[in-house]
């Protein structure tokens, strides 16, 4: 059976991001307007200003993770779990107005790695995934933004897992287009969705569904250093009938230098689709704790 629901997003997508071109557009032929700011290029921009999505398991970025699992049908595995990601995302040239660096254009490229290990069973590598990608993120304003992008995910069973428990890996590596949209509507909150199509199980192609809410606080903590925060994210795949995993963390985030970094310590729940693409078609529920670094 086809699913319209998602199919319908895409459409409402497009449309937000067509609707406020033709606007602009228009303004700029009207009798009268105000002559267009100047424009400048910016080489290695010093920060990535399309926000992060930051309860995404699936984002490149580094980070130290424990996670105690209440459930999971991944066959002979214990219920610790150490998680190691590394990566995170590089601006390669922004086209902004002048004076409005937070506006414009800005062309990235991200990439990195996530594993993780059964801390039962001698800390064997059970499966990993690397990630990335090219992103065109347009901010309109600077609370209002949009990215288009392709993205590609390898999954990988661990050696020591597939010995010892004889599960050879499946071929599994999603190639998706994206489409995204990203709004701060208030200082402190931020939302976003993200569809996305292409290949994934073998002579697939599929859609995927992403939203989330974020909310940061004002920095008061650690001499004024840093803030709380709380994130949700939700993604939902066709080849896997829709079904939802989500994420949510809670935790400290403190900004770092000038390049837009953030270490974050925070606690983490999860259930559903097992992160791992190796075992994707099994469910898991988590909660964990871990040291993030975005830059």
């Amino acid at each position: 059976m086809v699913h319209p629901f998602p199919r319908l997003l895409f459409a409402s997508l497009l449309l937000l991001l067509i609707a406020p071109t033709a606007v602009l557009t228009a303004d700029d032929e009207a009798p009268g307007a105000a002559e267009k700011p100047k424009k400048v290029g910016v080489l290695f921009p010093a920060s990535d200003f399309y926000p992060r999505y930051i309860a995404d398991p699936l984002r490149p970025q580094n980070a130290l993770t424990i996670q105690w699992l209440s459930d999971t049908e991944i066959p002979e595995t214990s219920n610790g779990r150490f998680g190691l990601r590394l990566g995170g995302s590089l601006g390669i040239y922004r086209w902004h107005p002048e004076g409005e660096p937070e506006r414009g254009w800005q062309l990235s490229f991200e990439g990195g790695f996530a594993g993780q290990f059964d801390i039962g069973n001698s800390w064997d590598n059970t499966g990993w995934d690397g990630f990335y990608g090219i992103t065109l993120a347009w901010m309109v304003t600077e609370d209002l933004g949009f990215k288009i992008g392709s993205q590609h995910n390898s999954s990988h069973v661990g050696d020591e897992y597939w010995q010892r428990v004889g599960q050879p890996p499946i071929h599994y590596t999603r190639e998706a287009g994206i489409l995204g949209v990203s709004w701060t509507f208030s200082p402190k909150w931020n939302t976003y969705l993200e569809l996305g199509y292409g290949n994934g199980q073998a002579d697939t192609v599929t859609m995927t569904v992403e939203s989330g809410i974020q909310y940061i606080s004002e920095q008061r903590y650690w001499k004024g250093r840093a803030s709380w925060y709380a994130a949700f994210d939700a993604r939902t795949y066709e080849e896997s009938d829709w079904r939802v995993r989500a994420t949510a963390q809670v935790g400290y985030y403190l900004p770092v230098g000038i390049r837009g970094a953030t270490n974050r310590i925070a606690v983490e729940l999860g259930t559903g689709r097992s992160v791992m693409g190796q075992f994707n078609e099994l469910d898991e529920s988590w909660i964990g704790i871990g040291w993030y670094y975005d830059f």
